[in-house]
C-alpha cells in the first residue's frame, strides 16, 4: 500500500499524488490519500488554510480511514495532524517505511524504495513521475467543461498564438511567511518574458490569469495584445485548464501555474519560468525542467 499525505494547495498535491501513482505502480499496490492535514482549522496567524482541490479532476480518490474523521477530531488533534496521522498509518494500516523528504533535490532512493510506504513531502521534481507522465495526464483531466466566459476565452486561444501569464498574489503578496520563502512578486520578471516570448512568438496574444486579475489589469503592460481572464471556475479549475490549453507559457515560482504549463501538450510549448524559485537560492531543488527556460 502507498499512502500519500496530502498538503499544501492544489500543485502541490498534484505533485504529491502524482509521485504516489509512480510508487503504486512499481510496488503494484493500492494508492491512498491522506487528507487529515487540510482538516486543519486550528487557528494561526499568517497560515494558509488548504482543502482537498483534487477533486477538480476526474480521477477517483481512495482516503485512509482517519481522512474521514478529520472533521469529527478535536481542534488540538488537528493541529497535531501530522503526527497523529503518521501513528495511525504505521500501527493500524501496518506501514512499514515513512518516507520523508530531505530537500528540494530530486532522490533517486526513493523510487527504489519497496514495501507499505508513507510518503511525506512536497516531491517538486517531475523526475518523480516521469515514468507514469502519461498516467498523470489521465489522472489530471478536467471534471468542470468550460462554461461561460471560459468557454470564450477557451475558444479564442485555440486561434490565437496564445501565451498564457500567471502571476500569484494571494498569500505571495500578503503572508510575510510566504514572502519569505519564495520571495516577492516582480513585475520585471513578466515584462522579460513577455519581451523573450515576442521575439519568439509572431503575433503574441498574451493572456493573463491570477488571483488578483485587477491587480494585473492595473501594472502588467506586456506591449501586446492582452487578455486578463477573470474568471477562475471550482478551486481554479478554469484558469489551470486554460493555461494547459495555450501554445506557449510564462508561469510564477507557483506549482499551480507549473502543473498549468507542465499539462500543455503542444510540443513545440516554449515555458519561461523565474530564475529563482526560492528566496533562497540553496532551496532551489529540481522542480523546473531542464527544458524549460529560466528568466
Amino acid at each position: 500500500m502507498i499512502t500519500v499525505f496530502l498538503r499544501g494547495g492544489l500543485g502541490n498535491q498534484m505533485f504529491q499524488y502524482a509521485l504516489g501513482l509512480t510508487l503504486a505502480k512499481k510496488n503494484d499496490s493500492a494508492l491512498l490519500l491522506d487528507t487529515v492535514f487540510l482538516s486543519d482549522k486550528f487557528p494561526r496567524k499568517d497560515f494558509a488554510y488548504r482543502t482537498f482541490d483534487l477533486d477538480i479532476f476526474t480521477l477517483t480518490p481512495h482516503l485512509t480511514p482517519l481522512s474521514y474523521l478529520a472533521d469529527s477530531l478535536p481542534v488540538p488533534g488537528l493541529y497535531l495532524g501530522i503526527d497523529l496521522a503518521f501513528a495511525t498509518m504505521k500501527n493500524a494500516l501496518g506501514i512499514q517505511n515513512i518516507l520523508r523528504e530531505k530537500n528540494n533535490f530530486f532522490d533517486p532512493l526513493v523510487l527504489r524504495t519497496k514495501g507499505n510506504l508513507f510518503l511525506f513531502g512536497r516531491w517538486q521534481s517531475e523526475r518523480y513521475f516521469e515514468e507514469v507522465a502519461n498516467e498523470a495526464r489521465s489522472a489530471f483531466k478536467f471534471r468542470y467543461p468550460l462554461e461561460g466566459e471560459a468557454a470564450s476565452v477557451g475558444d479564442l486561444i485555440e486561434t490565437a498564438n496564445a501565451i498564457s501569464i500567471h502571476i500569484r498574489r494571494g498569500d505571495f503578496a500578503t503572508s510575510q511567511t510566504v514572502v519569505k520563502l519564495m520571495g516577492s512578486t516582480d513585475l520585471a520578471y513578466y515584462e522579460r518574458a513577455a519581451r523573450y516570448m515576442a521575439e519568439r512568438v509572431k503575433n503574441p496574444h498574451f493572456f493573463v490569469f491570477s488571483d488578483d486579475v485587477k491587480w494585473c489589469e492595473e501594472h502588467l503592460r506586456t506591449g501586446f495584445v492582452t487578455t486578463y481572464v477573470a474568471v477562475a471556475g471550482p478551486k481554479g479549475a478554469y484558469h489551470m485548464d486554460l493555461m494547459s490549453r495555450c501554445k506557449h507559457n510564462i508561469i510564477a515560482n507557483s506549482t499551480f501555474s507549473w502543473w498549468g504549463a507542465w499539462l500543455n501538450d503542444d510540443p513545440n510549448k516554449i515555458v519561461v519560468a523565474p530564475k529563482k524559485w526560492f528566496a533562497d537560492e540553496t532551496e532551489e531543488g529540481d522542480i523546473v525542467p531542464k527544458s524549460w527556460v529560466r528568466l
